[in-house]
């Protein structure tokens, strides 16, 4: 029987992108085939969220990773690699035991070997990228790797015009951005409320704890499931998020949405995203940051704020936008794609 052994990390540094792409892909593919997921010294909440999902784990040492993954290889294998260490010679290695290698990227640097190269970034091309003859493209929205809670063809509803303002700067926020977005809040009304997502390696939660004297109608909210975060996105009239794979979390559910650049990676979404008009996104690149190159991160998000509080326009035509790009089949298209990989 054909079995997926994908291979991604995730922790405090990088955060869990790779990780949440893989499992996303992984739960499309429920029922098909058996799962293994390899990865080094993974934290306890992260070893749990793959077992929860129904993947074996498999544990790397931090010295000699690589031969040891090579080493867990079978020849009936389709191997996902999704992160940045996996260059052309480790692909090499994989392609030369597995029965195929798909690779799920968000920088098309590199020559590439894989079978299958997913990058689920709008505007991309397979133009832009270095890869061999064979190389089977699943490029853009129509690919995005999202958990199937968030893809409903049907659609979501109506944004709800009293709902909280979501709140989600991913899984580490190093820079604890999710402050600087409570602080824009406050500054447009201290009386709205807010729903913060707190990821499980937020660095500081006794400041965000503390700032909920300023905002009385700040909720709190940490590890919560995929359906617990699809009733949170469902319910706001605003998202605040990182442009990373939440942000397209927010366009499937279809909602208002301003985006933070947290990570230089993340550069490549924020230009699809404003320039179709998906969402705003604050720190990148744009007529507002040209104009005012040295307007603080918070001002920005309080200009971004009152625009979608304000003005129904942009929140008409971000909204119609979104749909345009998110149709929710994204699962079929991934168990037709690995069907003919068997």
């Amino acid at each position: 029987m054909t079995q997926l052994l994908f291979r991604a990390d995730g922790n405090a540094q990088i955060g869990l992108g790779h990780v949440m792409r893989c499992l996303a892909l992984a739960d499309m593919l429920t029922g098909h085939y058996t799962m293994r997921f390899a990865l080094v010294k993974p934290a306890a909440n992260v070893n749990a969220m793959i077992e929860q999902a129904g993947l074996s784990v498999i544990l790397l040492p931090e010295s000699g990773q690589q031969d040891a993954f090579l080493a867990h290889i079978a020849p009936t294998d389709i191997v996902v690699l999704d992160g940045y260490s996996f260059d052309e010679p480790f692909q090499q290695s994989v392609r030369s035991r597995a029965k195929k290698l798909v690779f799920i990227d968000d920088l098309a640097t590199g020559h590439q070997l894989a079978d299958v190269l997913i990058n689920h970034a709008g505007g991309i091309t397979a133009a832009e990228y270095d890869a061999s003859p064979d190389t089977q493209f699943c490029l853009g929205p129509h690919y995005a790797l999202l958990r199937p809670a968030f893809l409903n063809p049907a659609g979501f509803g109506p944004v709800p015009a009293d709902g909280p303002i979501f709140v989600s700067l991913g899984g580490a926020d190093p820079q604890n951005i999710s402050q600087t977005v409570l602080e824009a809040i406050w500054q447009v009304d201290s009386t709205l409320p807010v729903h913060l997502v707190l990821g499980p390696f937020h660095p500081n939660r006794a400041a965000i704890d503390a700032f909920q004297h300023q905002l009385p109608n700040l909720t709190i909210l940490q590890n919560l499931t995929a359906q617990q975060m699809v009733e949170e996105l469902t319910a706001c009239r605003l998202a605040i998020t990182a442009c990373s794979t939440i942000a397209y979390e927010v366009c499937a559910i279809n909602r208002p949405l301003i985006t933070v650049v947290t990570a230089d990676n993340q550069a490549r979404l924020a230009q699809f995203l404003s320039e179709e008009k998906l969402a705003l996104s604050v720190n990148f690149p744009s007529l507002l940051t040209r104009l005012t190159p040295v307007i603080a991160l918070d001002q920005m998000l309080k200009l971004a704020i009152q625009s979608f509080e304000f003005s129904p326009e942009i929140v008409a035509d971000s909204l119609a936008n979104q749909r345009r790009f998110f149709d929710g089949r994204s699962p079929e298209r991934f168990r037709e794609l690995f069907q003919t990989l068997r």
